[in-house]
């Protein structure tokens, strides 16, 4: 199964690479050369990039030298791959300094992994073989995790058997990343004990220290006091969905001296046993006591987070067999399939205590956070969605907006429910391709007058439960009912009411001027007593009309009846 990392947590604080072109290309020339390469056209991308490459765009020289160091779209060719990242770099793209500094690097893979030979039937395998392949396996699936960005290696394999398990050596293990990199982990030993024919239980013996090298050229070392690894593996899937890594008091530590940081835990577990061929439980990671920095003055400070991540009756081999002819395909499992393998996942994010300081930013502080997102699966046919947002202290968001107008408390929660997957699938991935290809969606009244249908029939709501925000000048509360309707111009009928508290101020904030509605709001709004704020009535007519306090403000109607037609 495919996992998503921190890393948008612990690189908060991102810098842009200052770079200049010698000819300045269309942006949007650059990005359509993106959209074709995402969807798998290599010729189109190349077919743009090169001419703006020629132009000097550093970031389509960049892209070309990926381009011929992967062979997508030409054939590969390691040299052509130097010689434009060194254009690339040349101008101070540090992408393209990156990548420039790989290939000039003289190569350390002096281990590869060990070359699989070819495997007896599973009956045919002693004991000791049959642990062996077990190992091979887990391996190759981590492996298959870092492909995109980099290759783990490792040395021959060793098996001796004890008396209690059968122990197997993995020698030299390391990491490789794309960017030039390196994790040097070093030695790792795993006890196998046989659970029953389908399961067997593994333990890691981890190094207490492991060696790193940053693309930059930097080395250092990560020093882990408390090492916990163990798993179930599950020889049928091959892969484990029951296992759990913890790690403690680690310390980041440069060869040149001075320490980048530590962090008291970090937790990664699951418990998703199997009941009848379907998969329910958690997926967790977690972080506890982060204390890092760059060297720079920038700081990152966390007492702890977590990404949580629920799966209800997946059918995980079905998962993995899909994903992996999609792979191999060079393409996608398609979002119905997806849809159709579970009957729902919830997604949470839980921070406490976040501070990243920049010098050039200042301080952002975030008290505690949790965010979620839960869909359910209705007998593959309708879907309901609820996400839900809430955070306390927000602070310090520099230089963006007036400390007075930060929403330093937030909660919202927003369900959609009854929705088609079939709309969801046809008309939302239709709409997705035709952005991607043209930049618009040229089907636009076509589009509206199915979504109008399908959601009609379906009975869609979609139900804003609460939505409070406060910040030290205003104070917001929000509730609304939208239900879906095949005949409202808008697609959708319903309302709700409004209720802000420091509109005044919000309408004389530098933000508030260059939005003149608000000052109209003022006077539509109905005071409340003892300094209440305003209140404010909504309601979307059949006609396509918002209207305010009964008063109408707005057309939501995207188009006009000719959908109809």
């Amino acid at each position: 199964m495919k996992q998503t990392a921190l890393a948008a947590l612990l690189a908060t604080t991102v810098a842009l690479a200052p770079w200049q072109t010698v000819k300045s290309a269309e942006s949007g020339d650059f990005l359509y050369g993106q959209r074709l390469y995402t969807l798998g056209d290599y010729s189109g991308a190349l077919t743009i990039w090169q001419d703006l490459a020629q132009q000097g765009d550093a970031r389509a020289q960049y892209s070309m030298a990926v381009l011929y160091l992967k062979g997508r779209g030409v054939p590969k060719d390691k040299a052509k791959a130097k010689e434009w990242a060194s254009r690339a770099a040349e101008q101070g793209y540090k992408p393209g300094q990156r990548l420039l500094h790989k290939l000039q690097a003289p190569s350390t893979k002096t281990k590869t992994a060990a070359k699989k030979k070819p495997r007896k039937a599973w009956s045919e395998m002693t004991e000791l073989e049959r642990v062996e392949a077990s190992v091979e396996d887990l391996l190759a699936q981590i492996g298959g995790k870092i492909a995109k960005d980099g290759q783990l290696v490792y040395g021959e394999l060793r098996t001796v058997r004890l008396d209690d398990a059968i122990e197997i050596t993995v020698p030299d293990m390391a990491i490789h990343s794309d960017d030039g990199g390196l994790f040097d982990i070093g030695t790792v030993v795993a006890h196998v004990r046989r659970q029953d024919a389908r399961f067997d239980d593994i333990t890691l013996a981890l190094p207490g220290e492991m060696h790193f090298r940053r693309p930059d050229g930097d080395t250092g070392r990560v020093t882990i006091a408390n090492r916990l690894a163990k798993l179930r593996w599950d020889r049928q899937l091959k892969s484990s969905t029951v296992f759990e890594f913890r790690l403690g008091e680690l310390r980041f530590l440069l060869d040149a001296g001075g320490e980048m940081g530590r962090i008291d835990e970090v937790l990664v577990q699951a418990d998703v046993p199997e009941q009848n061929g379907l998969w329910t439980g958690p997926m967790r990671f977690a972080l506890r006591g982060i204390d890092l920095t760059n060297g720079k003055k920038s700081s990152l400070r966390l007492g702890k987070a977590a990404i949580v991540l629920d799966l209800r009756r997946l059918d995980i081999a079905a998962y993995n067999k899909n994903d992996s002819q999609g792979q191999a395909g060079n393409g996608t499992l398609p979002l119905k399939q997806i849809l159709g393998l579970s009957s729902g996942v919830g997604l949470r994010t839980e921070i406490e205590n976040l501070v990243v300081h920049d010098p050039g930013q200042g301080t952002f502080r975030l008290g505690r956070a949790k965010y979620g997102l839960d869909l359910s699966n209705k007998n593959g046919n309708l879907l309901d969605l609820v996400l839900s947002a809430v955070h306390h202290g927000l602070s310090g968001s520099g230089s963006a907006a007036p400390e007075a107008m930060v929403p330093g408390d937030l909660d919202i929660a927003l369900a959609i429910e009854n929705v088609p997957s079939e709309t969801v699938v046809n008309v939302g991935v239709a709409a997705a391709v035709e952005m991607a290809l043209l930049g618009e969606v040229s089907s636009g009244p076509q589009v509206f007058q199915r979504l109008r249908q399908e959601l009609s029939a379906a009975a869609t709501v979609l139900r804003l439960k609460r939505a409070n925000i406060k910040a030290q000048d205003y104070d917001i509360a929000m509730v609304l009912t939208l239900l879906a309707n095949r005949s409202a111009k808008a697609g959708m009928v319903g309302g709700g009411n409004l209720r802000i508290k420091g509109l005044k101020k919000l309408s004389a904030s530098p933000r508030g001027k260059q939005f003149p509605p608000l000052a109209a709001l003022i006077k539509m709004g109905r005071p409340l007593a003892n300094d209440g704020g305003h209140l404010f009535n909504l309601a979307v007519r059949p006609d396509g009309q918002l209207t305010v306090n009964d008063a109408p403000v707005l057309s939501l109607a995207p188009f006009d009846d000719q959908a109809k037609q």
